[in-house]
């Protein structure tokens, strides 16, 4: 696998930058993310659920987090899905990101979109940081949430897969990755060097040493926990590569890799497959919850 990413090093400039334009190659990108936004909002009214908006976990603008709780089963603790949006660090933001908040609450289980700064108003590393402080807050706080502390699965999309995968192996040397039980990567990105050498770079420039320090496929695995990665099988070929190759790589170091490429999804609408509780990606976090040895 490392021959792809050498090949995707040595694509002439345009032929990377719609290798990594997404957008350029899905169905209909701004329908899903429409949709998406109208879901959140759909979400916040929805009676079965107790929400709890612009949470703040940090003194920036963007560091919020929206919390989605099912009523039902009363004041226990619910297991929780913290949801990390993508937009390659530099697009989007929370409001799109409870889009699936009501699939889960039939499910039992509780939701978070948690909010992050964009670059290039802060470095990669901050905006990284940004997160894991994310993740603290939730765990210290989890009575006030309502949520289990000991039951959080981080699902993260393109950038936010990222952002997730930085926690497994806890590039950050915070300890963060000890506070999840579970992750979904979906359409992330894990080595860094061909997303700096692409158009990207130009709102979220990256330092050789950010390149080597905050590539996942570059450290070793610190999480001891399953990982879930979810790839559209309509996605370009270098968001196939990243996913491939961190399931191969990872696959020797974690108890549980599962890797599915859903038919007829692109980089977008792949997401769909979070609303689905028949998917193999909701199934496979319904596991993570509640794993089958303390069933």
């Amino acid at each position: 696998m490392e021959i792809e990413f050498d090949a995707l090093m040595k694509l002439p400039l345009d032929q990377l930058n719609f290798q990594l334009s997404p957008s350029l190659s899905a169905k209909n990108p701004g329908a899903v993310l429409d949709a998406m936004v109208a879901q959140t909002a759909a979400a916040q009214d929805d009676p079965r659920i107790d929400v709890q908006m612009d949470v703040p976990y940090g003194p920036r603008p963007r560091q919020k987090l929206d919390v989605f709780r099912p009523k039902a089963g009363g004041g226990a603790p619910k297991p929780v899905i913290v949801f990390l949006h993508g937009g390659f660090w530099q697009e989007g933001d929370k409001s799109v990101s409870g889009f699936a908040a009501s699939c889960f609450a039939t499910q039992g289980w509780a939701s978070i979109s948690l909010g992050y700064t964009l670059t290039p108003e802060v470095s990669l590393t901050e905006l990284t940081r940004e997160t894991h402080d994310g993740l603290q807050y939730i765990a210290q706080n989890s009575d006030a949430l309502g949520i289990d502390a000991g039951k959080v699965i981080l699902v993260g999309h393109s950038a936010g897969g990222h952002l997730a995968a930085s926690v497994i192996c806890d590039l950050l040397g915070r300890g963060t990755h000890r506070l999840i039980q579970g992750a979904v990567l979906v359409s992330g990105v894990f080595e860094l060097a061909p997303i700096a050498r692409s158009y990207v770079s130009d709102l979220t420039p990256m330092t050789d040493a950010e390149i080597k320090d905050l590539s996942p496929l570059r450290r070793p695995v610190l999480a001891d926990i399953p990982v879930h990665i979810l790839i559209g099988a309509d996605e370009p070929e270098a968001f196939q590569v990243q996913s491939a190759v961190i399931h191969d790589r990872w696959a020797a170091h974690l108890p549980e890799v599962s890797f599915h490429s859903a038919r007829g999804r692109d980089h977008f609408d792949v997401l769909e497959e979070l609303q689905d509780p028949d998917s193999v990606t909701v199934r496979s976090i319904g596991q993570m919850i509640m794993p089958t040895t303390e069933n």
